[in-house]
């Protein structure tokens, strides 16, 4: 009787004690809950934040884009503009050309005839005073008049050769802005990118953080319904123990065996689950490798590229009618079933870089001009390369001149 009276009050002292050791265990997950949702919180404002950051930086990229535009309109109007300078100073040229030719003949015609003074007849063969003064004026008038003219002529080569001096200069000087502007959209393009890949890692972390809470509120409901359980199995068996000492050690070791099958159920399931989600997990790293071009290679790339020679240079442009550098080497590559990045700076990114030595034809040839990557070529051996740049497609050295002080190195993108 005694030992059934010590049963039940230890029994009771279990179900008096098990509310507070619950609610502890619910304020510490709630605490963790509260910690996610925070958590969860911060990251959306970040988002927002760089959402808002990548908004202005397309504007930017816009703006830089509609600049450049411009820019090569100029560059298009002083080409032709130059172009037409360089006739007009072929033209003049012809025209002093002749008219020296024709003072020449005239200067010998009159040296022949020198011994008979033909000035001289000129005047002497005059019928009177007044026809004598109009004869020497009508000289002096042609060879001053042939005088004046040459120097005219003279006068305006040397005017459009200034204008064509003036002209190139300026061009050099739009040509220099249009690589300016190239190095600042390959860097927004890079600001863009880099802040994309912050967003999609936060992406990640948001469900990440998630799942957790999802995970931590599923445990404090299986904890609630386990506290609830135990709380009435206990107090079941307080009730059915009372004065059945026998009965209550059956109840006890029928609990103990239910809830080892239980948690060895528990155990099966978190078991099979864990090795479902490997196997879901491994099949879905399981991508094919990507096949070979097939029927494409370096002849097939290089014979795309040296199809575009001589077409003309347009900012954006990626062909078939005109390029600008990185839509040409986009469009020589895809002809080899190989796809870049669209802009130099994306290209230089994705491109294993090689030293000089290691380069070969195929490789990509790298330029910056003081404002980050803005030129890229495809080299071709012997120190040269086929690119498109202001004068349209064509091939240029770049060990020496212009290229060799913007080289900046080689990058691989393929292994023909």
């Amino acid at each position: 009787m005694k030992k059934n009276t010590f049963i039940a009050i230890s029994l009771a002292a279990v179900i008096s004690l098990t509310p507070a050791f619950t609610t502890n265990v619910f304020a510490d997950v709630n605490t963790d809950i509260q910690n996610q949702d925070k958590k969860i919180n911060d990251i959306k404002s970040k988002k927002t934040d760089l959402q808002s950051e990548l908004s202005s930086l397309v504007a930017d990229l816009d703006k830089a884009q509609e600049k450049a535009k411009s820019l090569q309109g100029d560059f298009d109007k002083t080409g032709k503009e130059l172009k037409q300078l360089n006739q007009d100073i072929k033209d003049i040229n012809e025209r002093i050309k002749e008219r020296e030719s024709v003072l020449k003949d005239r200067a010998r015609a009159m040296q022949k005839t020198s011994n008979s003074n033909a000035y001289l007849e000129v005047i002497l063969d005059s019928e009177n005073l007044s026809d004598l003064v109009g004869r020497v004026s009508a000289v002096n008038q042609l060879v001053d008049s042939d005088k004046s003219i040459l120097e005219d002529q003279q006068n305006d080569e040397k005017e459009l050769k200034s204008k064509q001096t003036s002209v190139k200069k300026k061009q050099e000087e739009q040509a220099t802005a249009i690589h300016d502007y190239e190095a600042q959209q390959n860097k927004i393009e890079a600001q863009k990118a880099e802040k994309e890949a912050i967003v999609a890692q936060l992406a990640s972390d948001q469900a990440s953080a998630e799942n957790e809470k999802a995970s931590l509120v599923s445990e404090r409901n299986k904890a609630a319904k386990a506290a609830a359980e135990r709380a009435t199995a206990l107090r079941e068996a307080t009730s059915a123990n009372v004065g059945q000492e026998e009965k209550a050690t059956t109840t006890n070791n029928t609990t103990n065996a239910a809830s080892t099958n239980a948690v060895s159920n528990e155990s099966s399931k978190a078991t099979n689950k864990t090795a479902s989600k490997t196997e879901n997990t491994s099949s879905k790293d399981e991508t094919p490798s990507t096949p070979a071009p097939s029927g494409s290679g370096y002849s097939a790339m290089i014979s795309a590229a040296r199809a575009q020679l001589g077409k003309p240079y347009s900012l954006g442009a990626t062909g078939p009618s005109a390029f600008d550098c990185s839509g040409f080497t986009s469009y020589a590559f895809r002809a080899a079933g190989i796809s870049l990045p669209r802009t130099s700076g994306g290209q230089y990114a994705a491109a294993s870089k090689i030293s000089a030595s290691q380069a070969k034809p195929g490789d990509l040839v790298f330029f910056n001009y003081g404002g980050g990557i803005a030129h890229v070529g495809i080299y071709v051996g012997g120190g040269q390369m086929i690119n498109a740049q202001n004068n349209g497609v064509k091939y240029d050295n770049i060990t020496s001149g212009y290229w060799a002080k913007y080289l900046v190195g080689y990058g691989r993108v393929a292994n023909f």
